[in-house]
């Protein structure tokens, strides 16, 4: 356990005053820079096509006409 600090004057106690003034500052400006770091929300790519995003979408097109041509044909009679 920690000692603690005795003080002569009120001096002292002024400069311990503003040195734990400015950490606790400069902890909740960091706190602020996580906190926000932590919700910010994720860089978006670029839009457009991509070759991931052409398959993507020539497969469900394809799904969805293979689905299409099957009830088509069951429900055709």
């Amino acid at each position: 356990m920690n000692k603690p600090e005795t003080y002569n004057t009120l001096h002292e106690i002024r400069l311990r005053k503003e040195l734990l003034l400015s950490e606790i500052r400069r902890d909740n400006q960091q706190m602020n820079l996580l906190w926000k770091e932590l919700f910010r929300k994720p860089e978006q790519k670029k839009k457009g096509f991509t070759v991931a995003s052409l398959m993507s979408t020539g497969a469900g097109l394809a799904d969805g006409f293979m689905l299409a041509w099957k009830l088509y044909r069951k429900f055709k009679k």
